[in-house]
């Protein structure tokens, strides 16, 4: 199989990976020059919104996985997302194939608590509107199309910048220092590790359908985020030292001054209730099971540069 991969960000990588190992003809298109090492994939430079570009890169692609992002900031998302979107999905129309896309739990709102594949949209913040159109604009699309819903990333390809619970939970455990949190440190919260998140969109491109396909990414138990921070503390040979909430007063002072902060504490709904994601047709009709924590925390360990010995 040929494979197109918009985007080489934290799940394109992933995909590129796990495709070329699989034995698959991957092409990239990224905005970027350079290669990806460890991927074994072609990349091609080029804009995800750019009709020629998408067509030269998809000739005698099966699919196209849609993976690129942009700034967290719902005018920046509402500026480039969507006309990108419409451009892949026109031209996998003009060639007959699938566009399957990673999806969040933003359009879904405060049904993040315990989100079902029939879930109603209802977004509760200006990011979970944008979502909300997008999923919208694949549905009325001639397209077929997929998209996998996750929740929180973490993984081999994951880094602290986009992953959330890297950034303020995995990483101060590493270094033994107290975890800052979003939210409530006790409320139990689904994560989506990248690998089944990758698995599952290679095998959503058999169920892409005109009107659009929305599918749960094989996605564990939640955890709190205290409990996350001391098996990840644990994991490392660290005593844990703790987790605790950074306060929402704080995020309120940073958001005039900073678009990223400004959303972030318009999504804190989903840190200060819990959320999980229910089994989905990719679990319980096709057996892909969400990848145990013990073993997540096993390959992130592993992945860490050994510290330096202390001197004596």
């Amino acid at each position: 199989m040929h494979a197109l991969i918009t985007g080489a960000g934290q799940i394109g990588t992933q995909l590129a990976g796990d495709l070329t190992a699989d034995g698959h003809q991957v092409t990239v298109l990224r905005r970027s020059a350079g290669s990806m090492p460890g991927t074994g994939a072609r990349v091609i430079r080029g804009d995800a919104g750019d009709r020629d570009a998408i067509r030269s890169a998809a000739e005698g692609a099966a699919v196209v996985f849609h993976c690129i992002h942009a700034a967290y900031s719902a005018p920046v998302w509402r500026r480039e997302l969507p006309r990108r979107e419409l451009a892949v999905m026109d031209v996998a129309a003009e060639l007959g194939i699938p566009v399957i896309f990673p999806e969040s739990v933003y359009a879904f709102g405060r049904g993040a608590v315990d989100l079902g594949e029939t879930s109603p949209i209802a977004p509760a913040s200006p990011l979970g509107e944008v979502r909300a159109e997008l999923l919208s604009a694949r549905s009325a699309h001639p397209a077929r199309t997929a998209s996998l819903v996750a929740s929180d990333l973490v993984g081999p390809t994951a880094h602290a910048k986009s992953s959330v619970i890297l950034g303020t939970v995995l990483a101060p455990a590493a270094a033994g220092r107290r975890a800052w949190v979003l939210g409530d440190p006790d409320a139990p919260h689904a994560l989506t590790y990248l690998p089944d998140l990758s698995r599952a969109m290679i095998a959503a491109a058999s169920l892409a359908r005109t009107g659009g396909t929305v599918l749960n990414a094989p996605t564990g138990p939640p955890l709190s985020q205290r409990r996350m921070a001391e098996d990840a503390a644990r994991a490392v040979g660290r005593k844990p030292a703790g987790a605790s909430r950074i306060p929402s007063a704080a995020l309120g002072a940073c958001a005039p001054f900073s678009p990223a902060f400004r959303e972030i504490f318009r999504q804190r709904y989903l840190w200060d209730s819990p959320s999980a994601l229910q089994p989905g047709r990719l679990t319980t009709e096709f057996g892909l099971d969400p990848t145990p924590w013990s073993e997540v925390l096993r390959e992130w360990a592993g992945s860490l540069t050994p510290a330096p010995p202390r001197p004596h």
